[in-house]
């Protein structure tokens, strides 16, 4: 089923993982447990969010591993909770950021099951799920990718 997603992944060396201007619980838990799952499958891996991480989520083990410099270098992207621009419009206003996305393999995984607006090619896992940690977890069982605790603890 995530047979196109599970190769972009194998095929990339250094993944940036990007969250919205919006940042909550499940974005972050996302994005920190997707780090623990590819960084034990051997990738590189770096946070990215165009804002600062809110106060209220500070409580995640990790989330000062966020940052707000784009790693242009990733061989590959993955969007976490949103599948909307509007979501990434500082994300896709910063410079070099737009190229990046139109030229790069990109996949965004998303419980949100409206329609993408996203304006540049994307790989979607689009599903019907209490929260987009349920379909990183899906996807990692079916690869057979570790979830670790840590891993387990941010998909919570």
């Amino acid at each position: 089923m995530y047979t196109d997603t599970t190769q972009l992944v194998t095929d990339a060396t250094k993944i940036i993982i990007i969250q919205a201007e919006n940042p909550d619980g499940d974005s972050l838990g996302s994005a920190l447990a997707l780090e623990e799952i590819l960084g034990d499958a051997g990738k590189e891996v770096s946070l990215y969010c165009p804002v600062d991480i809110p106060k209220y989520l500070r409580y995640f083990s990790g989330w000062d591993r966020v940052t707000s410099s784009f790693d242009t270098k990733a061989d590959l992207a993955i969007i976490v909770d949103t599948s909307a621009d509007i979501l990434l419009s500082k994300v896709l206003e910063t410079r070099g950021v737009r190229h990046y996305l139109e030229t790069h393999p990109v996949i965004a995984i998303d419980h949100h099951t409206t329609e993408s607006s996203l304006s540049f090619p994307v790989t979607e896992v689009f599903e019907n799920a209490a929260a987009t940690s349920e379909i990183i977890l899906r996807i990692a069982n079916e690869a057979g990718w570790t979830v670790n605790t840590q891993a387990a603890e941010h998909l919570l």
